[in-house]
């Protein structure tokens, strides 16, 4: 296990060095070395926040947990009030701080996934769903879905989703529950006209390519023209004319300058990352440890799954930035953070394999595993 946590802290570190420079690609035209700095802060305080979380025990999250999500809560509505948030294109989900910008939306992500973690661990097997901790995650889903942000408020009902079936809550309240979740969300994704053309174009970009599907379009280009090998970094010539390159549509910069064995590498980059999530939800010593890594873990799959997939053309497009990749600060740190916690609930499990005292064997060759013969002649040679 030990080897695990450290793969996946290495794993994110050369995801985030690799965002580094596929940020600078595709901003080095128009901004210099602006964003690269930037994104070397972006990338410092990230570390710290796997640093902090990394050292404090699982078990101390659950008294953090509804501060956590005070402050989280307060700073979501703060940001929607004109004054306090930054409007870009329509939505109001920044804090504007100078040098660097706040995105409450993406916190609300791993508090929601703490929350009902906590909510679960106190139930016993078999119960239903607890109603009340749900509303209060709730209420932080519809507030990122209202700045609008549909594709954090995706990841963030994912992560929750996650959790809720690590549990050990009757399979029967699950199953409902996450049917009529289905059923919501896909309702309020048609409900949109912006988000209904989004999803209506998926099913046939080309047939306005120079219209809503222009975005796919070009990121299927740009991947086109990267072939086997890509045309390596910083001399991709069709990832500028791709919309929101350097976040939304981040893996077709990818596949233009990296090549088809990149976004491989990529892919495969997240599965290890996903997979090994997963193995420490499974051998977590506690059940709030087990939800929490396995609402992590899924978010981290969904989120990645859907802006791959946008890229490639084969899922609609949902807003969802590349995982340790993409621009943004916020993105970055709850990131790293979300690793520093799986990192510590592996490590805390293994801990307590270690002081688990092992059961004394109880069989007729008992005395032979402490050292001592079973029969005292064997002593004299008889």
């Amino acid at each position: 296990m030990t080897s695990v946590r450290a793969n996946i802290f290495l794993l994110s570190v050369g995801l985030a060095l690799l965002g580094l420079v596929m940020v600078y690609s595709a901003t080095y035209r128009d901004y210099s070395e602006v964003y690269l700095w930037t994104r070397l802060g972006h990338l410092a305080l990230g570390l710290g926040a796997f640093a902090l979380v990394s050292r404090v025990r699982y078990t101390s999250w659950r008294k953090a947990a509804p501060v956590l999500y005070l402050l989280v809560l307060a700073v979501l509505v703060l940001v929607l009030v004109p004054g306090f948030g930054k409007e870009v294109g329509g939505a109001r989900r920044w804090f504007d701080l100078g040098p660097l910008s706040l995105q409450p939306a993406e916190f609300a992500k791993l508090v929601a996934v703490l929350v009902t973690a906590c909510a679960v661990a106190r139930l016993p097997r078999g119960a239903g769903l607890p109603l009340k901790p749900l509303a209060a995650v709730g209420a932080l889903f519809l507030l990122v879905f209202v700045e609008p942000d549909f594709g954090t408020s995706v990841v963030l009902l994912s992560g929750v989703v996650g959790a809720l079936w690590a549990s050990e809550l009757a399979t029967r309240s699950l199953l409902v529950s996450g049917a009529l979740g289905f059923v919501v969300l896909v309702g309020m994704m048609l409900a949109a006209p912006y988000r209904r053309a989004r999803f209506m174009v998926f099913l046939d970009p080309w047939a306005q390519a120079d219209g809503s599907g222009y975005q796919i379009v070009q990121s299927l280009v740009a991947i086109k023209a990267g072939g086997m090998f890509g045309a390596g970094a910083g001399a991709g010539a069709q990832g500028p004319a791709v919309p929101e390159i350097g976040t939304d549509m981040m893996f077709a910069l990818v596949g233009e300058e990296l090549g088809l064995l990149g976004m491989v590498a990529v892919i495969l980059a997240f599965v290890y990352l996903v997979l090994s999530g997963f193995k420490i939800s499974l051998s977590a010593p506690t059940v709030m440890a087990r939800c929490v890594a396995a609402g992590l873990s899924t978010m981290f799959a969904v989120q990645a799954t859907f802006n791959i997939g946008a890229a490639m053309g084969v899922l609609p497009l949902a807003g969802m930035t590349l995982p340790f990749i993409s621009y943004g600060g916020s993105s970055l740190i709850v990131c790293f953070a979300a690793v520093g916690a799986l990192y510590r609930i592996s490590k805390d499990s293994e801990r307590a394999r270690e002081i688990t005292p092992k059961p004394r064997a109880t069989n007729t060759n008992s005395r032979r595993r402490y050292g001592r013969t079973r029969d005292p002649r064997a002593l004299r040679g008889r």
